[in-house]
């Protein structure tokens, strides 16, 4: 179903957007810019999301099969609109997209990316796949808390002065809980961007150059099938030995988990150390907090410190897991003793608000414009812009303002003849995100703003005054 849709692009709009051309007075030329208005993030999926979008050549069939489904809903169709992409533009949109690199840090505020119309008449298609554009909202906000908890391994691993084997300490266990099989490519994606450990296995075909990897492990079912819990972590370490791998994670809550530590820690460890094998003990109920402290305590008490370790998986979100590493901390068990599986805690707060996704004209009928909101976070940047550098720090200022590189790319662009330009985004970008992100510093928090902008915003301020006390005197 979800393909069926995807074949006609003319369906994927908010039904309002249906009426806006006649609505409007001037259709000729418009720009808008895509903001994260609350919160600084990691730019990363929109340029996949726009060519998978915008390489669909529109045909007379999508026309119809659109206007079908606006007489469903008692509403026109503006066939004509795209009757003119058709036959003038060769059924590609002529718009161009703009947007920052993605692995970007874009600070609060920012203007990632501008989209405008490159042929007269054809202004409302640069927010016809508004709704589209704004669904990279979850792999930037996926890439972002990858990124924040990458920050959080290195300085940690600064503190501690551990080795680089302390970056396998988080572990993705979040793919049965995705809503679909596209959010898991996202979330998968983007976690392999900063952390290594996953089992998110589909990801192995889409980030091919990623320094990830896995470890054997026991699951319910598997100790459920012996009459004997402990014959059967006998044989998961036996049968991880005689597989040459040197890892194997042991769930331990089956039927009785302290007994497990009291009981059959000491044997199992001396097993593992005997075939070569480390044992990762996975409390899964309870207090499983305390069961690894006392894990901790077993395993130093019979000196297996070097053969046993300990993964959290229950309902571990990246607070909990700095909470967990606080009470480790305060007990003086090292964090590196402890590794955590984090679920559906990774991604499933994402929504369009956390990042304060939208989407918002800047210029139109011949005028720049911009949302002039009582609620300064809710306001837009007037006119066509470019973000720059200036002093490390990024910085919007007007196109025309100096003479300054812009940072802005072009990932989709349409003069209205032939085939449209699209910069590529597939594994080889992946990579590029992944080498860009890890240079990011991400200590500017809010964008800044140049004087001209500065100055445009404060004219559509008095402007607004004006017109207010207009209406107080009338």
């Amino acid at each position: 179903m979800l393909n069926q849709i995807r074949q006609n692009p003319l369906l994927l709009t908010d039904s309002y957007n249906l009426s806006h051309t006649r609505l409007k007075c001037n259709v000729d030329w418009e720009v808008s810019h895509l903001y994260n208005r609350s919160q600084g993030m990691i730019l990363y999926g929109l340029r996949e999301t726009i060519a998978n979008l915008l390489s669909i050549r529109i045909t007379e069939e999508h026309i119809r099969e659109a206007e079908r489904g606006a007489a469903m809903q008692g509403l026109k169709f503006p066939s004509e609109l795209f009757e003119r992409v058709v036959n003038e533009c060769n059924g590609y949109a002529p718009i161009a997209v703009e947007s920052l690199p993605e692995g970007t840090w874009c600070p609060a505020g920012t203007p990632f990316a501008q989209v405008y119309n490159t042929k007269t008449g054809f202004g409302e298609l640069v927010t016809w796949w508004e709704g589209v554009f704004m669904h990279a909202y979850f792999p930037s906000g996926c890439a972002t808390e990858a990124f924040r908890m990458r920050r959080y391994l290195e300085q940690k691993q600064r503190q501690y002065g551990y080795d680089d084997s302390f970056f396998w300490k988080l572990h993705s266990f979040g793919f049965r809980g995705h809503r679909s099989l596209e959010d898991a490519y996202w979330a998968g994606t983007a976690w392999n961007l900063a952390l290594q450990g996953t089992d998110d296995f589909h990801t192995t075909l889409h980030t091919p150059n990623a320094l990830i990897g896995s470890i054997s492990a026991l699951a319910h079912k598997v100790t459920q099938q012996f009459d004997d819990e402990l014959d059967c972590f006998r044989h998961a370490i036996d049968a991880t030995a005689q597989a040459g791998e040197k890892v194997v994670a042991l769930v331990i809550d089956t039927y009785d988990a302290n007994r497990v530590i009291r009981e059959y820690l000491p044997e199992l460890g001396a097993r593992a150390r005997e075939r070569g094998v480390r044992i990762v003990l996975r409390p899964d109920s309870g207090d499983v907090l305390r069961q690894a402290i006392d894990i901790y305590e077993a395993a130093r008490g019979h000196g297996l410190l070097d053969v046993v370790g300990v993964i959290i998986g229950e309902g571990m979100n990246f607070e909990r897991v700095r909470q967990y590493d606080e009470q480790l901390e305060q007990e003086g068990v090292p964090i590196s003793f402890v590794s955590y599986g984090v679920g559906a805690g990774f991604y499933q707060n994402v929504s369009r608000d956390t990042l304060g996704w939208a989407m918002k004209t800047a210029f139109s009928n011949g005028k720049d414009r911009m949302k002039f909101s009582m609620v300064e976070l809710k306001r837009s940047l007037p006119g066509k812009i470019k973000p720059v550098l200036v002093r490390g720090e990024l910085t919007v200022e007007a196109a025309d303002e100096s003479e300054l590189e812009g940072l802005y790319e072009t990932v989709y662009r349409h003069d209205g003849d032939g085939e449209p330009a699209l910069l590529p985004a597939g594994p080889d970008h992946w990579a590029a995100v992944r080498e860009r992100m890890r240079k990011q510093t991400a200590e500017q928090q809010n964008v800044r703003l140049s004087a001209e902008i500065e100055r445009k915003i404060r004219r559509f301020a008095d402007l607004y005054l004006q017109t207010e006390e207009k209406k107080e005197r009338g």
